[in-house]
């Protein structure tokens, strides 16, 4: 019951969150109007076939609105894992540039993510790793600016020999103001 309790916090919490304003089409709109700012928290603690862990996620976001339906953007991605009854840490931390269309409620969402880790090898450098994710979301408006928003995302690089990321699927449930 913890498991399932720390990944339902994990999955609302580690999606970024999108402020929602509008835009004019005609480029009237000020640079700093069309800009917004956010982010996510992920933290999961607990039991696996390891030992203990403790894992907490940062994910600060800014994006651009090019228009009301179109936006571009960043997310930044700091992980921290710590495994005591190994006495082992790792950080990995990484960039992924986004693009989202809007459709009414309904919306298309792309994000290339860089992902640089340690190796798991003793003395092994750092390593990159990408992941390009493509999907679709829904939006459900809660008052003037806030929404939850779910997403499903498919990893179109994804290699299972790979090891780094356990599937191909994202699932993303996340709120934005």
């Amino acid at each position: 019951m913890n498991k399932l309790l720390a990944g339902l916090i994990m999955i609302l919490c580690v999606a970024p969150a999108c402020a929602q304003r509008d835009v004019s089409d005609d480029g009237k709109t000020p640079f700093a109007d069309r800009l917004y700012f956010g982010g996510g928290l992920g933290f999961s603690s607990g039991a696996s076939n390891v030992g203990r862990y403790t894992y907490i996620g940062l994910y600060p976001i800014v994006g651009y609105m090019v228009t009301n339906q179109f936006s571009v953007g960043t997310t930044i991605t700091y992980q921290y894992y710590d495994y005591p009854d190994q006495n082992y840490s790792l950080t990995q931390y990484g960039v992924s540039p986004f693009l989202r269309y809007n459709f009414g409620q309904v919306f298309a969402y792309t994000e290339y993510m860089i992902l640089n880790t340690p190796s798991y090898d003793p003395g092994s450098k750092r390593m990159m790793y990408d992941r390009w994710l493509l999907g679709l979301g829904y939006r459900q408006p809660i008052g003037k600016r806030g929404a939850i928003n779910v997403m499903g995302l498919y990893d179109v690089l994804y290699d299972p020999g790979d090891r780094v990321f356990t599937s191909p699927w994202v699932f993303r449930v996340f709120f934005s103001f």
